[in-house]
């Protein structure tokens, strides 16, 4: 089940706080004005597990009418992303621990192997660019800058798989981002990064000398060990009774 925010938190957070949703970059309707902005919301942590999405607090912030408000609801609420109750309305969705394994081990598996088989196809400068970016990462593990940790695992793990020749499978790795993304915002896990940073070493590694094998089975691994990381942090949250 879905963890219940306390009651002060309830309450201090009945809507959006002003400037949380963003306009979507890029949209033709105003249907997904609302939907890429709360979307974005969501997966940013700019909105929270049990945050309220009240529909003319929506509408008046994003400059649009009741409507496209509520088809951008119906959509997230098809997605997984909001829940919507009787007499309580829209609120956004929180994820269980069970749930967080889940898209772990579901992303485990489909990005080890978009990076197997994107191995073989890596060029020298592909590989400059991993080694780069592993470096960047370190500086950025040992001064505890969490935001831009986060930035450049994401660009370690894109790299990886980014010359996959499946369309498919690097669609179902994106998505798999988006549910990781808001994991990864709520419950951080600095604890890991030193160990997540040797089981990356050993990626790059295995990417340098075209291992597929070893750079499938090594990322199934990490990803495996850091939905157990993440599905504990939320388990303990969870747990933890609320301040007076």
């Amino acid at each position: 089940m879905t963890p219940e925010p306390d009651a002060r938190s309830r309450s201090r957070r009945m809507r959006p706080a002003p400037g949380s949703l963003r306009p979507a970059a890029a949209y033709h309707t105003k249907r997904e004005l609302v939907y890429g902005a709360l979307r974005d919301a969501i997966q940013a942590g700019r909105l929270r597990a049990g945050d309220r999405l009240v529909i003319s607090h929506i509408g008046s912030e994003l400059g649009v009418s009741d409507v496209p408000v509520r088809e951008a609801l119906f959509q997230l609420e098809a997605e997984g992303l909001i829940d919507n109750e009787p007499h309580v309305g829209a609120t956004v969705a929180g994820l269980d621990s069970l749930e967080v394994q889940d898209v772990y081990l579901a992303s485990a598996i489909v990005e080890g192997a978009a990076a197997a088989l994107a191995t073989p196809h890596m060029t020298d400068d592909d590989r400059q660019y991993l080694q780069t970016t592993l470096e960047e990462l370190d500086a950025a593990v040992s001064t505890n800058d969490d935001e831009r940790v986060a930035y450049l695992d994401q660009e370690l793990h894109r790299a990886l798989y980014a010359r996959c020749p499946s369309a498919h499978l690097l669609l179902l790795v994106e998505e798999l981002w988006a549910t990781k993304a808001r994991v990864r915002t709520a419950y951080p896990v600095r604890t890991r990064s030193k160990a997540a940073q040797q089981e990356h070493r050993a990626i790059v590694a295995a990417a340098n000398r075209g291992d597929a094998a070893s750079v499938e089975a090594l990322t199934r691994d990490h990803l495996r060990r850091a939905g157990i990381a993440r599905s504990t942090a939320l388990g303990s949250q969870a747990n933890t009774p609320p301040e007076h």
